[in-house]
């Protein structure tokens, strides 16, 4: 006969292999056979002998200081059976033992697979009853509550763990479920650093012997709970990470073995099934469910088919969307309705304005920060990625984002990763990104000014949304809608309803501004008519250049008189100095086709000084 022994001790993982019928493991110096290094121990601990028929069997020497445990319980002072592979956790260290005999067709049994189940101290029997008993238990569960329970209960059944602990990202939102011996629910301090680097990297993370781990022993809450082993695996199915399953052990010398390990990965594996099935079954009975067409969508215009289609065919996915067009088309309105329509429906919608954020800050607000990393962060902050966990980022204006924080962005896009300001901790989210632009992104990167990779990542799918002067068949529609917003805003008793002048004016009315133009006329017109008939006098159409700034058009030049020429005399001079800052700010706004860092640059002021002034000549909506 000979056995192969893999042995793990303080002095690391090495491999003996023996010839002998019997021998016996120590510790260090103590003239046994396979000496081990473990604290402590000196004289003789385990005996292995084999039997008359070749088969290994082991006991332990009384009085030791430390329980010695296999798979199916601790080991006496009696012979024990082992089987090939069986692994021994002997105080702080473990003896995995491999054994090969010559037998004969005598010896060769068949193996009924009903008996495993009840065999009496059978080394099989015990997980493999354990695993049956979920297995049948999982099959007939709903809710993914009852999954999580049933597999901890088996994990600290089939493994040495004394707790398990189940976090779980599904589209109800994150839950986080804890097991201890016996049966205790109550929550307890795991390894974050572990179940950290297991999201991190998807791999499994197992940590067998604490002590002796050069890394895992630094961790704080390894020394405070007085973890001495522990285990971390991803929970995947559908081909995404739906959560991460850790044990570990808290008593002085347990080990969690690679058998242990083994059985763990099993669970995680069962789980995964189960609650992957459960995610199946749920998109199945959606779609067969149709849901209800969403008001975004709603047109009476052939203009808009395309655009439409696009959107209901893109929603149910996760991949970026890049909205385009003029602004005032609703591109908010439509990232909703993606949103609304995908399965993240009911996780958080965060939209965020890259033009009205100032660029020293923008890195933060998406991001976030830790407390001290700059002057003023008194508390740390999630940033807006974080808060879109689960969910949909909106990103509006994508084009005004400066080239060092595309790079970052580019960066979330590839590996759906963050790191705050001031942290070197990388911050997993599960994010939808839909961005947003009514400016030439092609025009700006063959000027250098965004960069290609992001443009080509942010175009995996793409929706041009119409203007409202090629959609004149929705007008009414829509102006309809708005008057309900009115009326329920202003507290009317009915919708207003509008003169057949008024119809045809706002009909014939260019909607340079387009849909949000609309929607502010139709809005000031009902608190004017003061919830009676809306008549041509109470639409607010002569809006001129602001209209054109808010649409991202050429904007009408306005030729001051020369400097030196005296003012009118009814005009003094600083409103001549008003007019010819507002001319300035046209000239630049239209230098820079509506982007607002570009035309700063050009006006010689900060982004934000910039964009006040447009505010303040009328030129940009606040």
């Amino acid at each position: 006969m000979s056995v192969c022994l893999e042995i793990t001790d303080r002095a690391g993982v090495r491999e003996l292999e023996l010839g002998l019928l019997g021998f016996w493991i120590g510790g260090a110096r103590s003239g046994c056979e396979v000496e081990m290094d473990l604290p402590g121990v000196v004289g003789r601990v385990l005996e292995v002998a084999a039997d008359e028929r070749g088969r290994l069997r082991v006991r332990a020497e009384p009085g030791l200081p430390f329980p010695i445990r296999c798979a199916t319980g601790s080991i006496g002072s009696r012979f024990e059976g082992l089987l090939d592979g069986d692994v021994i956790n002997v105080g702080a260290g473990l003896v995995k033992m491999r054994f090969r005999a010559e037998v004969t067709s005598d010896d060769v049994e068949a193996l009924d697979p009903s008996t495993l189940a009840v065999a009496p101290g059978s080394p099989v029997g015990a997980w493999y009853r354990t695993f049956m008993e979920m297995a049948d238990h999982l099959e007939g569960l709903k809710s993914h509550e009852q999954m999580v329970k049933a597999t901890m209960a088996a994990m600290l059944r089939a493994t040495g763990a004394d707790r398990v602990h189940v976090e779980l990202d599904l589209d109800d939102g994150p839950e986080a479920f804890f097991l201890s011996r016996p049966e205790d629910p109550a929550p307890f301090r795991v390894s974050r650093s572990l179940v950290d680097q297991v999201r991190a990297s998807g791999r499994v993370v197992h940590v067998p012997i604490a002590a002796s781990d050069p890394v895992a022993r630094t961790f704080h809450s390894v020394r405070s709970e007085g973890i001495s082993s522990a285990v971390a695996l991803p929970i995947q199915a559908l081909g995404k990470q739906l959560g991460v399953m850790y044990a570990d052990c808290t008593r002085d010398g347990a080990v969690l073995s690679a058998e242990d390990l083994q059985r763990a990965a099993f669970c995680s594996r069962m789980l995964a099934t189960a609650l992957g099935n459960r995610v199946l079954v749920r998109s199945l009975l959606d779609r067969e469910t149709p849901a209800a067409p969403h008001w975004a969508l709603a047109t009476r215009s052939p203009s808009c088919a395309e655009f439409v289609q696009r959107v209901e065919l893109y929603a149910p996915a996760d991949y970026t969307v890049l909205l385009r067009g003029e602004t005032g088309t609703g591109k908010e309105v439509i990232a909703r309705a993606l949103h609304e329509l995908s399965r993240r429906r009911k996780g958080p919608f965060v939209p965020v304005n890259c033009a009205a954020i100032p660029e020293q800050l923008m890195e933060s607000v998406l991001f976030g920060h830790e407390k001290g990393a700059f002057t003023g962060a008194l508390q740390p902050r999630r940033g807006h990625f974080e808060e879109a966990h689960g969910g949909t980022i909106f990103l509006d204006e994508i084009g005004d984002m400066a080239l060092e924080l595309q790079a970052k962005i580019l960066r979330v896009l590839q590996d759906r990763i963050v790191v705050p300001i001031g942290s070197r901790r990388q911050v997993r989210v599960d994010v939808r990104i839909v961005a947003a632009t009514h400016q030439d992104l092609e025009r700006m990167v063959r000027e250098g000014r965004f960069r290609e990779d992001l443009y080509y990542r942010l175009r995996e799918l793409e929706i041009t949304l119409p203007s409202l002067r090629e959609r004149p068949e929705d007008i009414l529609m829509l102006v309809g809608r708005f008057l309900a917003e009115a009326a329920e805003e202003l507290g009317y008793a009915e919708v207003p309803a509008l003169t057949p002048e008024a119809e045809q004016r706002l009909r014939a009315a260019p909607w340079r501004g387009n849909i949000r133009e609309l929607r502010h006329v139709v809005k000031g017109a009902a608190l004017r008519a003061a919830g009676g008939q809306i008549g041509v006098h109470h639409l607010d159409l002569d809006r001129g250049p602001a209209s054109a700034a808010s649409a991202g058009l050429p904007l009408p030049m306005v030729v001051p008189p020369p400097v030196d020429a005296a003012p009118p005399a009814n005009v003094t001079w600083k409103e001549r100095l008003e007019a010819q800052e507002k001319e300035a700010l046209q000239r630049t706004f239209a230098e820079a086709n509506g982007n607002l860092t570009r035309a700063a640059e050009l006006f010689g002021v900060p982004r934000t000084t910039y964009r006040e002034k447009l505010v303040r000549h009328g030129l940009l909506e606040a």
